[in-house]
């Protein structure tokens, strides 16, 4: 039987009579239906509704099924709710563009479940450029891990430049494996080349072995250069890695790296980048980056949006935490649910024209692995909808929807702008530039700003961009989309 709850699925309170049951399930037929709707996931979900009918138009199975959830202790175990930016929308004769905020939470209190293992693999660049104050930080770094690692936590470490090399293989907190995997650690030295594949490669046939269900598998790469020649086969292996349930993380260390292939790489795992430019912080975001993944209440969690007729999911892009674009695929990998925070998604959707009344629009399936349950495969289903009036009564958008939308527009302009640079539109590169430093200065961020002017008048000075300023306006208007804890 599906998991999740199959009242959701039919879009019903538990209290729901019979003919309800039957009236919900018509009228979800008539959404999902392969002969209705073409979106690829609507014929699996129609499967889904036809056997949550099956079992809730049944007395005798409904009333077992009633008796599961009272032993479950929690209506569902994820929980998704939905902020619209117009909730009613005029009937209009042309498409109309509307977001959808969506929170994903826990559905059992945190401090009732026991915290998940981590099963890490460190893949470390020691190629030549990483040598001195980059790679001392990182092995100290890596040092600190190995003494914050718990009894149940498994850690290995691999090198790489031209060829990998395994420092020590998965093994967990003791005492003597900690002091072993340090003296290790410490005879890293720099020397040749960058190339991505040989790491990871080596760095998954050393997660492999340890991989389980119930703990949050994770690669962390860290990287100063670029790979040439060999992104096609990492790639492959990112989505070998994203089917046997394991997440990659990556960890840009100074201004060479390239980031639009280490965004695509983690993102196809659910995973993130991130943007360190001073070498003394590499220990501070390696240990936050462990904790969270011990703090993990889901893993592998996964979304799909299944479209009503004629609707287009036009962008989506995570919120928090670890703000990114999620690339429009069928399902959109999200990586891990902490215990004790939020996923927050932006969806930008684009309405066909829609006669008068109550129309869904979207639904939106969610799953993930709940560790500390040891349930797989949890699935949790949320509808949107809207009311469309001939002439609806003006709403002001929720608070919430209209930061994440500000916030994002900041990075929206900064990849804009740069695209205008590379494709050589200088003027309007320099302009974009200047527009997103005084939004900057008036949103509260000088730092920024100062930094997004600055190049604004190098750029229109000598026609080229700084590698180090682009990514710290990249990933500094990214890491501002995160919501600010009075909003949440």
């Amino acid at each position: 039987m599906i998991s999740g709850n199959l009242y959701s699925l039919l879009g019903i309170p538990p209290s729901a009579s019979a003919d309800d049951i039957k009236l919900a399930y018509r009228g979800a037929a008539r959404r999902f239906h392969p002969d209705v709707n073409k979106d690829p996931a609507a014929s699996e979900e129609f499967k889904y509704i036809t056997e949550a009918h099956g079992i809730l138009s049944d007395p005798g199975q409904r009333a077992r099924y009633d008796e599961s959830l009272k032993q479950q202790g929690a209506p569902s175990l994820l929980v998704m709710r939905s902020l619209l930016s117009r909730q009613r929308v005029p009937a209009l004769a042309e498409p109309q563009v509307i977001y959808a905020l969506i929170d994903i939470r826990p559905g059992l209190a945190a401090q009732n479940l026991p915290a998940p293992p981590v099963n890490l693999s460190l893949v470390i660049d020691r190629s030549t450029s990483m040598q001195g104050e980059r790679l001392d930080q990182v092995k100290h770094a890596v040092s600190q891990l190995i003494d914050d690692l718990r009894e149940n936590d498994s850690l290995s470490v691999t090198t790489f430049s031209d060829k990998a090399e395994v420092i020590f293989t998965a093994q967990q907190g003791t005492q003597d494996h900690r002091t072993l995997a340090k003296a290790r650690v410490s005879t890293i030295y720099a020397a040749g080349g960058t190339e991505i594949l040989q790491g990871l490669k080596r760095g998954l046939m050393e997660l492999y072995p340890t991989i389980k269900p119930s703990a949050v598998n994770h690669l962390m790469l860290l990287t100063d250069g670029q790979t040439y020649g060999d992104e096609g086969d990492c790639m492959l292996l990112a989505a070998l890695a994203n089917v046997d349930g394991v997440t990659i993380s990556g960890l840009g260390i100074g201004d060479e790296w390239n980031d639009k292939f280490l965004d695509e790489l983690t993102t196809a795992t659910g995973g993130g980048t991130a943007f360190i430019n001073a070498p003394e912080k590499v220990s501070e975001f390696m240990r936050e980056k462990v904790r969270s993944l011990g703090a993990a209440y889901g893993e592998r969690l996964k979304l799909r949006v299944i479209l009503d007729q004629e609707v287009k999911l036009l962008e989506v892009f995570k919120v928090s935490p670890e703000p990114m674009p999620i690339a429009l695929e069928e399902t959109l990998r999200l990586g891990i649910l902490p215990r004790e925070q939020t996923v927050t998604v932006l969806l930008k959707l684009l309405l066909p024209p829609l006669p008068e009344g109550a129309r869904p629009i979207a639904r939106l399936a969610l799953y993930g692995d709940l560790l500390a349950l040891g349930r797989r495969g949890e699935r949790a289903t949320h509808d949107l909808a809207v009311n469309v009036q001939a002439k609806p009564e003006y709403a002001p958008p929720p608070a919430a929807l209209v930061e994440a939308l500000n916030k994002l527009s900041h990075h929206q302009l900064q990849e804009r702008a740069f695209q205008q640079a590379a494709s050589g539109d200088i003027k309007s590169a320099t302009r974009t530039l200047s527009v997103l430093g005084t939004r900057l200065l008036a949103s509260g961020q000088p730092e920024l700003a100062r930094m997004a002017i600055t190049e604004a008048r190098r750029l229109e000075g000598n026609h080229a961009v700084s590698e180090d300023a682009k990514k710290r306006i990249k990933y500094g208007t990214r890491a501002l989309v995160m919501p600010t804890p009075a909003a949440e």
